[in-house]
């Protein structure tokens, strides 16, 4: 509980500059005796449908975590991603989108002109805030862009391990690209090549239609392949449900290695059991370095490559993180006696759920208690 506070307790802060609305920086100060007008700010009253569709995606997830963690439902999941597939998605055009919302948040942080609404602050956030608890449950029943290449999903193929790792990384590198263009440049380029708002509104360039329709049909073999491989606010949930209280639990009792998890499971969200890795301490210790090595290199070529700023600098240590982190994972001891689920892959779709027999054995023993 207490990580979970500390990472509240930094989302709070990041918050804290649009809730104290202060001037960021002093006035000048004229010689000549001229006096700066007074600044008055008018209040600006948005819509209170702004707020009540916050409102409906903090219930959507509510549910879809009570159904995930206490019903473990898969029926109830997809149906709620259709729901909101439809209004979410088709009905308010992807506007609720807290995947977009990473750009605003990153701008109204550098930007002292830039105040973020406290509706997009809500949508940003509280996909965060449940993954911390719950997992995911945001991408598995509540996103649009997740619900409909779910719809899709024909005759998943298993991505080899040593190409689904890598893939996986390009989230992450879409995320720094986001935040860098919108403080440097004010571009929202997450926006721009958004491969699926064209779709939910019916207009666009051809060119992002066919974008969205190339993801939906590489998705019929490769599920979800922007949820897995491009969406940065993916990449965010993944990071924060790593430290999730709740977790999706293969099997209530006793996992008997039957391995229907595993082969139902589309997204490689579930570890096989492994043998203990031997790696000596020379070449582990030779990984830590070039990792190292690594993260400095980008950091300064981040620098001088763009414009000798600190964003740049930022971006280039965020891909250093990246690319330096993986190899020392690569020397990492690992070491798994049964099949479980990775929190921070797992979209908390309930597929797992709905085919493990000792799930099955557990309902169905409940229910005939309760009769």
């Amino acid at each position: 509980m207490k990580r979970h506070a500390a990472l509240l307790l930094f989302l709070a802060f990041l918050y804290a500059p649009w809730v104290l609305a202060e001037q960021r920086f002093p006035p000048p100060d004229f010689e000549s005796g001229y006096s700066q007008p007074t600044l008055t700010f008018q209040e600006v009253h948005r819509p209170a449908r702004e707020y009540l569709d916050a409102i409906f995606l903090v219930s959507a997830m509510g549910m879809v975590a009570w159904l995930l963690h206490y019903r473990r439902s898969r029926k109830g999941i997809f149906l709620i991603g259709i729901a909101s597939l439809l209004y979410f998605g088709f009905y308010k055009e992807g506007c609720v989108c807290p995947i977009g919302a990473i750009q605003n948040v990153s701008l109204g942080l550098v930007g002292s002109d830039f105040v973020v609404p406290i509706a997009v602050m809500v949508v940003f956030l509280a996909p965060l805030v449940f993954a911390l608890i719950w997992g995911r449950v945001f991408c598995g029943g509540v996103c649009p862009l997740g619900a409909i290449q779910d719809l899709f999903i024909f005759k998943p193929i298993r991505v080899p391990l040593w190409l689904e790792k890598p893939l996986g990384l390009l989230r992450y590198f879409y995320l720094g690209l986001a935040v860098y263009f919108a403080i440097a440049f004010q571009r929202f380029i997450i926006c721009e090549y958004d491969p699926f708002v064209s779709l939910f509104r019916m207009t666009g360039p051809f060119w992002r239609f066919m974008l969205g329709a190339s993801f939906l049909l590489l998705g019929l073999v490769i599920a979800r392949p922007y949820c897995r491989y491009l969406c940065p606010y993916g990449a965010l949930l993944s990071l924060f449900s790593r430290w999730s209280s709740h977790e999706v639990r293969i099997t209530p009792t006793e996992c008997i290695n039957c391995t229907l998890c595993d082969a139902t499971c589309p997204f490689e969200a579930i570890h096989r059991p492994t043998k203990p890795s031997k790696v000596s301490t020379g070449r582990r210790w030779a990984f830590v370095l070039a990792g190292i090595v690594v993260m400095f290199l980008l950091t300064l070529s981040g620098y001088f490559a763009l414009g000798k700023t600190i964003a740049g600098a930022a971006l280039g240590l965020w891909f250093g993180i990246l690319i330096g982190g993986s190899l020392i994972q690569l020397v990492r001891p690992k070491k798994r006696e049964t099949f479980e689920t990775d929190r921070g892959e797992c979209l908390s779709c309930g597929r797992c759920y709905q085919w493990c027999p000792s799930e099955r054995a557990e309902w169905e023993g409940e229910e005939s208690h309760a009769h």
